[in-house]
C-alpha cells in the first residue's frame, strides 16, 4: 500500500475526529433547556458510542495500514543494511586493490632490475661459451700436434732402430748409429 493511501486514509480519519470534536463541543455548551443529570449521562454515553462507532472503521484502517507501512520500513531497513554491507565489503576490496596498484611501480622496478641481471647473466654464458669454445679448439689443436709430434718421433725411432750398426776393422762394433732428419 502506497504512503499516499495511508495518508488519504488518516487525514479522512482525522477530519471526522475534527467534526466528532465540534459536535462534542456544541454538546458541552449550556444548553438553553435544562437535563436532568440522568438524561445528561444517557445523552453523553449514547454520545460516546455513536463518536466511537463512527471513528471505529476509520481507526482499524489506520492501524492496518500503519502496521503495514511499519513492516514496509522493517523490510527497507534490512535491505539498507545489506546495501551497507556490500558497499562496506567493497571498500574493503578497493582498499586492498589500491594498495597493491601502490606497490606496481615496485614489482615494475623489480622485474626491470631481474630483467637486467638475466640479460647480464645471458651475456655472460654467451661469452663464455665462445671461450669454452676456443679453449676446445686450442685443446685439439695442441692434442694433434702432439700426436704428430709423438708419430714423428715413433717414425724417428723406428728409424733409428731399424737402421743396422756398421762394421769396424778390429771386428768389434763402433755402435755408431746414422740419424736421419725429416
Amino acid at each position: 500500500m502506497s504512503v499516499l493511501t495511508a495518508y488519504t486514509i488518516h487525514s479522512t480519519a482525522l477530519r471526522k475526529a475534527q467534526e466528532n470534536e465540534a459536535l462534542r463541543e456544541e454538546i458541552s455548551t449550556e444548553p438553553s433547556f435544562t437535563y436532568s443529570d440522568e438524561d445528561k449521562g444517557k445523552f453523553v454515553s449514547r454520545m460516546t458510542a455513536g463518536v466511537q462507532l463512527s471513528l471505529e472503521p476509520a481507526e482499524e484502517a489506520i492501524i492496518a495500514k500503519t502496521d503495514e507501512l511499519i513492516e514496509s520500513q522493517n523490510q527497507l531497513e534490512k535491505v539498507l543494511e545489506e546495501e551497507a554491507n556490500r558497499v562496506q565489503k567493497a571498500e574493503a576490496v578497493i582498499s586492498e586493490v589500491q594498495q597493491i596498484m601502490m606497490k606496481v611501480p615496485q614489482y615494475r622496478q623489480k622485474l626491470v632490475q631481474i630483467k637486467k641481471e638475466m640479460a647480464n647473466i645471458q651475456r655472460r654464458t654467451s661469452k663464455l661459451s665462445a671461450k669454452s669454445l676456443q679453449l676446445k679448439a686450442a685443446r685439439d689443436k695442441i692434442v694433434a700436434t702432439e700426436r704428430q709430434q709423438a708419430a714423428k718421433l715413433a717414425n724417428l725411432e723406428a728409424r733409428v732402430v731399424t737402421t743396422t750398426p756398421t762394421p769396424t776393422s778390429s771386428g768389434s762394433g763402433s755402435g755408431k748409429v746414422a740419424v736421419v732428419r725429416d
